[in-house]
């Protein structure tokens, strides 16, 4: 039996009812709901034989985890990390019934494919499972596919080690033959690489990203990747590898609205029956700025549908001896506070605050320096956002409207602190306006599930 309500389970961000879980796989979205694959070993609390786990939603934010996708008892190859599309063009000659295909891609030292025609619920193996397209290198894992929509054709973009870490690019019309096209080496590239078109200022670029959320921005002619860029950026602000706060995110095949959306695994969390999470999805765009084209993440719309309850703040001043006191009993949360930005002086959010001073967690602005939870951020003209979003082991950190994004677990130990949320401040500062929305589980109200 599963307990939603564990004391550090996270009420807006998805972890598996048990076992372990990492990478995202095959994220798609079909007919009205949106399909999470994950990286899950159901009866370990540590990485172990890997199948896909799977969840269902309607709108990215309320998760009902279904039955196994893709077990090794029954589906061949490692079922490692990778990608889905929704076959809506029948490109694959697959369809048999009402359901477009979908397909998945899986696999080390050589691509898989599994097929669904029943909605992305059961998977058969392609061609009893056979490899499809084989990178080069020793090592290689990965793969995700995209369409191409100038050229008519899929692409795969695949890890492999070959002379060095880099990504292997394939082309396909079918989804089920594949030829190799290019190969871009960079050190910075390894492991999970996710292939995004993207617009900026109305002109198609495509994104290169890797498991660490490193990137670069480019050009694709549906065969070969070409980028000016010597090094990459990264999404968040605190990259990390595999197992920490961020890690191996990928984006949604098949968005009804063109939206770039990507959720991330989050591996310091855990509990009595799994470990791991999913980041809440963020939507992302590729705005253009003094410093080249950046991609800027904020959380998606579909949050407001969580909130029960809301208490606002603002206009007023605040100064160092009056610590404003937001909530006593917060525990999953978003906060959005705007003010008018002094020269110096330190702006500090205190997370789970106890009734003796201390607080579990807080978050920094120290403006004279430019460092916000001691990351920089660039000085804003005038007036400046800060979002949190705040779970039983999740914080996230959005300003700059999402230039800045920081994604991170927390150990939220309430029994050494306590729930309270407050805003405190070392210099005279204007409040504009703060709000704090309470946000209801999506889990279900009777706590345990089979």
């Amino acid at each position: 039996m599963t307990d939603y309500h564990e004391t550090n389970r996270g009420q807006f961000h998805f972890s598996p009812r048990h076992g372990w879980m990492n990478d995202p796989n095959g994220m798609l979205h079909y007919r009205g709901t949106y399909h999470f694959y994950f990286q899950h070993a159901p009866g370990s609390l540590v990485w172990d034989t890997m199948h896909w786990g799977h969840a269902t939603s309607p709108d990215m934010v309320h998760w009902t985890q279904q039955p196994i996708a893709l077990d090794p008892a029954v589906h061949p190859g490692e079922l490692w990390s990778g990608g889905g599309v929704v076959d809506v063009g029948n490109t694959s000659g697959l369809k048999d019934g009402d359901h477009d295909p979908i397909a998945v891609f899986t696999g080390t030292h050589g691509v898989r494919m599994f097929y669904s025609l029943d909605g992305g619920m059961t998977f058969t193996a392609y061609d009893e499972g056979r490899v499809i397209a084989q990178p080069s290198g020793h090592e290689s894992r990965d793969p995700k596919v995209v369409w191409h929509d100038p050229s008519q054709t899929w692409a795969m973009v695949v890890w492999s080690d070959d002379n060095g870490n880099g990504a292997d690019f394939f082309v396909s019309p079918d989804l089920c033959t594949w030829e190799r096209t290019d190969r871009y080496v960079a050190d910075w590239v390894f492991e999970c690489p996710d292939f995004t078109p993207m617009d900026l200022d109305g002109t198609p670029v495509w994104v290169l990203r890797d498991g660490r959320g490193s990137y670069v921005v480019g050009d694709f002619d549906g065969r070969e990747f070409r980028t000016s860029w010597p090094e990459p950026r990264t999404i968040t602000m605190n990259p990390g590898g595999a197992a920490g706060h961020y890690y191996a995110a990928q984006s949604f095949d098949n968005m009804p609205d063109g939206r770039v959306v990507t959720m991330a695994w989050q591996g310091l969390n855990r509990g009595s029956t799994w470990t791991g999470n999913a980041s809440f999805p963020v939507q992302q765009r590729l705005v253009s700025t003094p410093d080249g084209p950046r991609l800027f993440s904020l959380p998606v719309d579909e949050l407001a549908s969580l909130r029960e309850s809301t208490r606002s703040w603002g206009p007023e001043g605040l100064t160092p001896e009056s610590a404003l006191v937001l909530d006593d009993t917060a525990t999953s949360y978003e906060l959005e506070a705007t003010f008018d930005r002094p020269e110096t002086g330190t702006l500090v959010f205190r997370l789970r605050t106890g009734a003796d001073g201390s607080s579990a967690r807080d978050v920094v602005y120290d403006i004279g320096a430019g460092l916000l939870d001691g990351l920089p951020l660039p000085a804003p003209d005038g007036t400046l956002t800060i979002r949190l979003l705040v779970d039983r082991g999740q914080l996230a950190v959005f300003a700059a409207d999402g230039a800045y994004y920081a994604c991170y677990n927390v150990d939220f130990d309430t029994t050494a602190t306590g729930e309270g949320v407050q805003l405190v401040t070392n210099t005279p500062l204007q409040l504009t306006s703060l709000t704090l929305h309470q946000l209801a589980s999506i889990w279900p109200a009777d706590t345990v599930a089979p």
